[in-house]
């Protein structure tokens, strides 16, 4: 079995007839020049070349291995231009973890648009609200949050606002809400497992209200079940804007807009990648990511 860089070497020297030269040519010293030709001559058990007058020239051995040694090194050059190419190919596997939020109705659609256009790649998707997997340095994550891993790279792509719901017949029974101070007479549906003890409203032109929550019968981490609390009159909650509309277009009328004109904190939606350079099929689900997360805005 022959070493390519010693078959370059060779090849090398035979072209300029010089270890000086061909040593600076391949930027190595003359040293492991000598050395390579030396386990190169032992493989083939015969020398290949001839000094004269501070001059290398092939003997009838090397002038016969030469167009082989080429040959080996065409070969070995195309593989490695072939491999190379994979990196500009749109194809393979990718692991995206989606935040709950977002997967239905923005998601789901976009995965299979983007298997239909690459029909090379194949994407695993992983769903939660919780990072408690660990995300590995080649995955792709699109969180609803502040990003909690710092071992990948952090893009704020969009933003869900948010409002509060409840459903027609729960507002009818108990009244409708006039002002965000009369929710402590309301049922409260938390979500997300909310730590602190109170939210705030925001209204364009009466400024901000902070109220304490309602103690919650039932607490929820997914807004499917959130929104589905609400629906069946369980109290008011607080929804991104984009997860209820959608909600609606499938299933009108089941919950309505309370206060519309006061908005909750705005969630910031993060798309997290790895450093460095990424291969394009990589790149390209980025972009096509950012593309779609504009509709957040």
């Amino acid at each position: 079995m022959y070493d390519l860089n010693e078959v370059r070497t060779f090849v090398s020297v035979m072209e300029t007839g010089s270890l000086k030269e061909s040593a600076q040519k391949l930027g190595v010293s003359k040293s492991t020049l000598s050395r390579r030709i030396s386990h190169l001559e032992q493989a083939l058990n015969q020398p290949l070349l001839r000094r004269q007058a501070n001059r290398l020239f092939a003997n009838e051995a090397g002038i016969k291995f030469l167009p082989f040694a080429k040959k080996m090194l065409n070969v070995a050059d195309e593989g490695h231009k072939a491999v190379e190419e994979l990196k500009d190919e749109i194809s393979g596997s990718l692991v995206v973890y989606v935040h709950t939020t977002l997967l239905r109705g923005w998601f789901s659609w976009l995965m299979f648009d983007f298997l239909d256009e690459f029909p090379q790649v194949n994407i695993e998707v992983r769903t939660g609200n919780q990072l408690s997997q660990e995300i590995k340095s080649n995955d792709i994550c699109v969180w609803v949050g502040e990003p909690i891993n710092d071992q990948l790279r952090s893009e704020q792509i969009g933003t869900l606002s948010q409002g509060l719901y409840a459903s027609a017949e729960y507002l009818e029974r108990i009244g409708m809400l006039k002002h965000p101070s009369e929710l402590n007479q309301y049922a409260w549906v938390d979500t997300l497992k909310n730590e602190q003890n109170n939210i705030v409203l925001e209204h364009e032109t009466q400024g901000d209200v902070s109220f304490d929550l309602p103690k919650s019968r039932l607490t929820v981490d997914q807004y499917i079940l959130h929104a589905e609390a609400i629906i069946r009159g369980k109290g008011v909650g607080l929804l991104p804007h984009y997860f209820a509309e959608k909600h609606l277009k499938r299933h009108p009328e089941v919950f309505v807009s309370c206060l519309p004109e006061w908005k909750g904190k705005s969630l910031p939606v993060y798309l997290q990648y790895p450093f460095g350079h990424l291969p394009k099929k990589m790149h390209t689900l980025i972009q096509y990511l950012r593309e779609e997360a504009k509709t957040f805005y």
